[in-house]
């Protein structure tokens, strides 16, 4: 979505949209959520450091490059899934490399944007990932286990992107 600097947590996913703060994404409410980070619990609500920020981008880094690794089976959500996950992943990536640096607020809004991007590309996975798990057939049992890995996946990508706004926009 793009960010005309109104709201900088503002985002939308598919038909879902709004403040990242009290909004719900890919159908649950992140605002308090709890997500891990190097291995201990955060809150959406708890103040993250710079290192906190990157440890979870790293963190995602790793998981939609396993996620994006399983072209057969994202294959049978839809046709376009892989290439949805790959650009998920080149978001998440893009965003990572930017905060590895010092960041300014022109670099906050651009990894606040590289995050929702990615975000909104999960969501839509994650809706058709669970619409197609839903169904009792064997593609609706394969593709259950990346529903299942993908809603972490977009829980603490919500909230990351909540935390660039509040870390270094002042949002």
């Amino acid at each position: 979505m793009a960010n005309n600097g109104d709201n900088l947590s503002e985002v939308k996913i598919g038909n879902v949209s709004g403040g990242i703060h009290g909004s719900i994404i890919a159908g649950q409410d992140v605002s308090h959520a709890t997500i891990t980070v190097g291995g201990q619990p955060m809150s959406a609500q708890d103040e993250p450091t710079p290192e906190q920020v990157k440890q979870a981008l790293a963190e995602l880094k790793q998981a939609l490059a396993e996620l994006a690794a399983q072209k057969e089976a994202l294959a049978q959500v839809s046709p376009s899934a892989p290439y949805t996950a790959q650009g998920a992943e080149a978001s998440v990536n893009a965003a990572a490399e930017q905060a590895e640096g010092e960041v300014g607020e022109d670099e906050a809004k651009s990894i606040q944007k590289s995050l929702e991007d990615a975000t909104g590309l999960l969501g839509g996975l994650l809706d058709g990932a669970k619409t197609v798990a839903e169904k009792a057939t064997d593609v609706g049992r394969a593709v259950k286990p990346i529903a299942e890995k993908l809603e972490p996946v977009v829980e603490k990508l919500a909230v990351v992107v909540f935390w660039v706004g509040r870390l270094w926009l002042g949002a």
